[in-house]
């Protein structure tokens, strides 16, 4: 059994899903009706060593069909002399990809660790798939959280498997604002259908039609081991837009992390910009390049609709369902890109550079910094807002540490170092968890009372339900959580209470 004081290893394998095992071709699929992705779990620390070799980790570039998305996604951006060697660049992709390794083993066992795995649900931005987000993702679940990223069939990732065969489906480009709006919806009914499915799995019930890669069992991987009552939503661009529209409306999403949000790809009507219908607090992790004004004064990410929702989420203390609007946190740490969130610079910055600047992919922070200073803001909000258990919150009061030192080089280095937290860090998520801002004991209280005011046993606003604790709002005093973890590195740090 892994113990606390151990780390995790990242166990993954691909899902894939329709209601009788049989491919959906293009023109046919549903949002409730097809689902594909990868399952990433904690595994035993013991998968890393010799014993376990029959576990191979993954290559970050599983299939020739990726490398041709990736390309047809940048040559739409990079035209000219670029377009006479795309073919020769596909070939180059893949095999630099494929050579990657990604500190992940496939069809590994899953963990036990004495609790329910709290789980995170993560969409991805245009241009993006299942595996384009794999340095966070494992941050994430070297934790102990469960993550599952959706690959959408909507036509906005790069390349996107289908299910039973039935083929890949490419970007296209940009659509008319009426198709990105339908994306948008399909895009919502395919985390919905993916939430409901881990659901399923989690009770060992059999799903028709669900498979999983290398013959894992779908009725007994995750059987007793994932805890659906502590869901957050995650998402990076458009995938930031999605999982805060279904976040601001959908209760069983608890919180929901932003990364660098296309606002633009929100519906104009839709709760998140008028009126938050859920008490689910909100973290904006925006990049430094999108969320300061440029030489026209725009900002990138939407500006306008961006201070709408900060305002939409705001905590109400009487609503038509109680309490609603969790507030937001809106965090942007300094030098950070558009594409700091993705693997490309943190893969392919060491031996590749000449290559990621050429198609634009620069950062003015290091690669390794803001891996560390997003992955360790991250789960200080997942940590905090998430429902956990006493016997959760005992497993995340004890990470691996981090050497205080910024690990540089390659990327197996730096993925391994950085989903270690540092020793400050972890001693402000010990602080966060189960100091004076969380409820420790909870007499008297009743599953699904509030604390209102900041009295009960003399500390903030939390929540209880049925043994669970968390801060069900953005506090003042959350601010100290990420200026600790990221000090002279925040570009911007303001709080929607």
């Amino acid at each position: 059994m892994t113990t606390a004081a151990e780390p995790f290893s990242v166990g993954c394998c691909d899902l894939q899903w329709t209601p009788d095992g049989k491919a959906r071709s293009e023109v046919h699929l549903q949002a409730d009706q097809h689902l594909a992705g990868r399952l990433w779990y904690p595994s035993p620390v013991e998968t890393q060593s010799r014993w376990f070799a029959g576990y191979r980790k993954c290559s970050w570039l599983p299939s020739y069909n990726y490398a041709y998305g990736f390309t047809n996604f940048l040559f739409l951006k990079n035209r000219g002399y670029l377009k006479y060697t795309k073919p020769a660049f596909t070939s180059a992709v893949y095999a630099i990809g494929k050579s990657q390794g990604v500190p992940a083993y496939l069809h590994a066992p899953v963990a036990e660790c004495g609790a329910e795995y709290p789980l995170v649900i993560f969409s991805h931005g245009i241009g993006g798939n299942r595996i384009a987000y794999s340095a966070i993702v494992c941050s994430l679940v070297r934790q102990g959280y469960v993550v599952f990223s959706v690959e959408h069939a909507d036509g906005t990732a790069s390349a996107a498997q289908l299910a039973y065969g039935a083929g890949w489906l490419y970007y296209k480009g940009w659509g008319s604002e009426e198709e990105r709006m339908a994306q948008t919806r399909f895009r919502i009914g395919e985390v919905l259908t993916a939430y409901k499915l881990l659901s399923t799995m989690s009770q060992g019930e059999p799903v028709q039609g669900l498979k999983l890669s290398g013959g894992l069992n779908p009725n007994s991987l995750l059987k007793g081991k994932l805890d659906v009552e502590a869901v957050a939503l995650a998402g990076h661009s458009y995938g930031g837009a999605t999982v805060t529209a279904l976040c601001s409306q959908e209760p069983a999403f608890k919180c929901t992390v932003a990364l660098d949000p296309w606002w633009g790809a929100l519906l104009a009507d839709q709760a998140a910009l008028e009126q938050w219908k859920t008490s689910s607090p909100l973290l904006i992790m925006g990049s430094h390049r999108w969320n300061i004004p440029n030489s026209s004064g725009q900002i990138a990410c939407g500006g306008e609709r961006q201070a709408k929702l900060l305002q939409a989420v705001r905590y109400r203390e009487e609503g038509p369902n109680g309490s609603q609007g969790g507030g937001a946190v809106l965090l942007v740490i300094k030098g950070t890109a558009h594409h700091t969130f993705t693997d490309v610079v943190p893969y392919f910055h060491a031996s590749f550079g000449w290559l990621t600047r050429m198609l634009g992919f620069k950062d003015d922070i290091d690669p390794a910094l803001s891996l560390k200073l997003i992955s360790q803001s991250m789960l200080a909000f997942l940590n905090r807002h998430l429902p956990l258990t006493e016997a959760q919150r005992r497993l995340f009061q004890n990470p691996q540490t981090l050497s205080q030192s910024t690990p540089s080089g390659n990327f197996t280095d730096l993925a391994t170092a950085s989903h270690e937290m540092s020793d400050a860090s972890n001693q402000n998520r010990k602080q966060s968890l189960a100091g004076d801002h969380m409820v420790g004991q909870t007499h008297g209280m009743q599953a699904g009372d509030v604390v209102n005011g900041g009295t009960a046993n003399g500390m903030s606003d939390s929540k209880s339900l049925s043994g669970r604790t968390c801060e069900f709002r953005v506090q003042a005093e959350e601010r100290a959580v990420y200026e600790e973890i990221c000090k002279d590195h925040i570009a911007i740090l303001e709080l929607s209470l």
